[in-house]
């Protein structure tokens, strides 16, 4: 049966359909009392990885760069899907305008007709609803999905820099209906 005919049987059947709509309710409410603390959990190994062995690039620019190719290649990047791009997260002792990169990077996939973009004001509504305050990082892989879902993106690309004298950046995009992690990359670097 057609979405639509299920939807005109349930009107003529209004008791199913506050059941339905309670039963929604209760899950929304339920997936948003998840912790958002917990971490992170990789149901499977991501479908693609790119990891160069032996490679440190001079800079930060160019594992970004080095990065940024390999997710280029990604097969679940194919027919522009729309992709909640996350600040990176800087876990070193130094600057590095995370920020900044992670706005270019969405941008310019979004140039290359790579990717769909959720607007910062609908994310700004959906960060308040969720009690989200500015910079708050979400880990629970739950959490993740269930943000990602009230934005209408199908993916999420995110990434952490860590170390410190040889650091590493690691990229990965999640699908946001299963929490598989479709592509992850790693880079190393120093900093100069």
């Amino acid at each position: 049966m057609s979405a639509c005919c299920a939807l005109t049987a349930a009107l003529r059947k209004p008791n199913a359909l506050v059941k339905a709509l309670s039963m929604g309710l209760f899950v929304v409410t339920v997936a948003g009392c998840a912790p958002r603390t917990q971490p992170i959990y990789q149901p499977s190994a991501p479908k693609e990885s790119t990891v160069q062995q032996g490679v440190v690039h001079g800079s930060f620019n160019q594992a970004m760069r080095a990065a940024v190719q390999s997710l280029m290649g990604s097969e679940s990047l194919q027919g522009a899907p729309v992709t909640l791009v996350q600040p990176l997260q800087n876990l070193t002792d130094g600057y590095i305008d995370t920020v900044g990169v992670s706005k270019q990077l969405e941008q310019g996939l979004a140039a290359q007709g790579l990717i769909g973009t959720v607007s910062q004001a609908q994310v700004d509504v959906v960060r308040q609803s969720l009690g989200l305050g500015e910079g708050q990082v979400l880990i629970d892989p739950t959490t993740v999905m269930q943000y990602g879902r009230l934005l209408g993106a199908q993916y999420q690309l995110g990434g952490k820099v860590t170390g410190q004298e040889e650091k590493t950046l690691s990229l990965q995009l999640m699908d946001l209906t299963t929490g598989v992690i479709e592509w992850q990359d790693t880079q190393r670097f120093v900093s100069r």
